[in-house]
């Protein structure tokens, strides 16, 4: 396949994926953070998305609530995994660092896939608040390959 026509390939299904999980419904929590795609490089194996704070996801301070923070970074990797894969994932192991509050209005995920393997998938991804370009936390996560029987109706796997 032409590096060009991969790229394309690469983009399509990034915005597919995120469509997919913007067709979820109110209700489901990957629907519910508003992944926004803002652009991906396959060569380099990066997707960053655009998550804006909505009040729901306060913690007591006022701040995006850690666990809220943890589905966008596990949202974004995945993201990243599916596309670069083609198939189905899940999230086998997570870690983050909390660097500083999300206090902004609006924050960019980018994640980087550092090995993508036949079975597993790893991948890094930082966190920034978007007005402050500040990072915010880092986490990094590895992804199975998965065949859901009940995957079998999601067109992308997600």
């Amino acid at each position: 396949m032409a590096t060009k026509e991969k790229n394309i390939n690469f983009e399509q299904r990034v915005k597919d994926i995120i469509g997919e999980i913007k067709g979820y419904g109110f209700g489901m929590l990957n629907d519910m953070i508003d992944p926004q795609y803002l652009d991906c490089d396959p060569e380099k194996k990066t997707v960053r998305v655009r998550y804006k704070k909505f009040k729901w996801e306060d913690n007591g301070r006022g701040e995006v609530h850690g666990g809220v923070i943890s589905a966008m970074m596990d949202t974004t990797m995945g993201i990243n995994a599916i596309a670069l894969t083609e198939g189905s994932v899940s999230t086998s192991d997570m870690t983050i660092s909390f660097l500083k509050p999300f206090r902004g209005q609006s924050f960019i995920i980018e994640s980087e896939a550092v090995q993508v393997g036949e079975r597993v998938i790893r991948l890094i991804a930082k966190a920034y608040d978007e007005d402050s370009g500040k990072c915010l936390a880092m986490s990094t996560g590895s992804f199975m390959h998965v065949n859901y029987e009940h995957a079998e109706g999601k067109q992308l796997g997600v």
